[in-house]
């Protein structure tokens, strides 16, 4: 009784897992993500002082945040924030809960990965052949056939072009005999 009574009071005790503070349960990381996006998650953390939603460039080396939402409300599942991506450009960004405590810690929770896709196409899933399936390709030539284009009916010819052009200087040399006589004719007026 004594050797178990020495063993349970030695025995190392074994820390609680901390509390996770904070969660993010929607969107999830890879999700593609378009327009008005919907942050639904909990701040119902004892103890808590403000918390702040943000987001980053996922390949961002200097860890430059861009601030979505600050607030110090106890939210229990339901919308965090709408976070407009709109006005982001496309690509992988990652998605931070801050939570800070009346105590002075701080936790992050970060959701990674996220696409942005609103001015390109959502990637699908491309189906693998099944192992069982045999692909043979064979090299049949195929021949080049040309296809005769249109007739261009607006097409202009050269006596066209000799003919407006002619016509264009004509004008220009009655354009400047109109002038070169009305400025003669206002001189001897006075």
């Amino acid at each position: 009784m004594l050797v178990i009574l020495v063993l349970v009071h030695s025995a190392p005790v074994l820390a609680r897992p901390a509390q996770a503070l904070g969660r993010i349960s929607a969107p999830a990381s890879g999700d593609a993500l378009q327009g008005m996006v919907a942050i639904v998650g909990s701040t119902d953390v004892e103890g808590l002082r403000q918390w702040e939603l943000s987001f980053s460039y996922a390949q961002d080396t200097t860890n430059t945040w861009f601030l979505i939402e600050r607030d110090d409300t106890v939210i229990r599942d339901q919308t965090l924030a709408e976070w407009d991506t709109r006005s982001i450009t496309d690509g992988a960004y990652n998605l931070r809960l801050t939570i800070y405590l009346e105590s002075g810690e701080r936790s992050d929770l970060i959701v990674e990965n996220l696409r942005i896709r609103n001015y390109t196409p959502i990637e699908t899933s491309t189906p693998h052949p099944s192992p069982t399936v045999l692909v043979t390709a064979t090299n049949t030539p195929v021949p080049v056939t040309s296809t005769p284009l249109p007739t261009n009916s607006i097409e202009i010819s050269s006596s066209d072009f000799s003919n407006s052009l002619g016509r264009g200087v004509i004008v220009a040399i009655v354009l400047f005999l109109i002038i070169g006589l009305y400025t003669s004719f206002r001189k001897t007026l006075r």
